[in-house]
């Protein structure tokens, strides 16, 4: 997968109080600069909590709709493993 090395950097530091607003607001300006950014999907963890195992899976959000994450009643908090992923317009391809 193109993210591969991601995994290992965002799923194992603990999340800064804004990361989902600063994550978001940067594939948004992607989205803006009409690049190839569709939108987002939350990559789940292995070890994730029950809270966003109910999230639709591979569901596809704008940045302005996505679930905050951490979300407000992961039992990981901020060492939360779950996290953002551009999807691609090359990708649905």
């Amino acid at each position: 997968m193109v993210f591969d090395w991601l995994n290992t950097f965002h799923q194992n530091i603990a999340k800064d109080p804004d990361y989902a607003q600063k994550t978001l607001a940067a594939y948004r300006l992607g989205m803006k600069a009409k690049g190839s950014i569709l939108g987002v999907v939350v990559q789940v963890a292995p070890d994730c909590c029950e809270a966003v195992r109910e999230l639709p899976p591979n569901r596809i959000y704008h940045p302005d709709q996505a679930p905050m994450l951490p979300l407000p009643t992961c039992s990981r908090g901020r060492h939360c493993s779950c996290v953002y992923r551009p999807v691609m317009s090359y990708q649905s391809k």
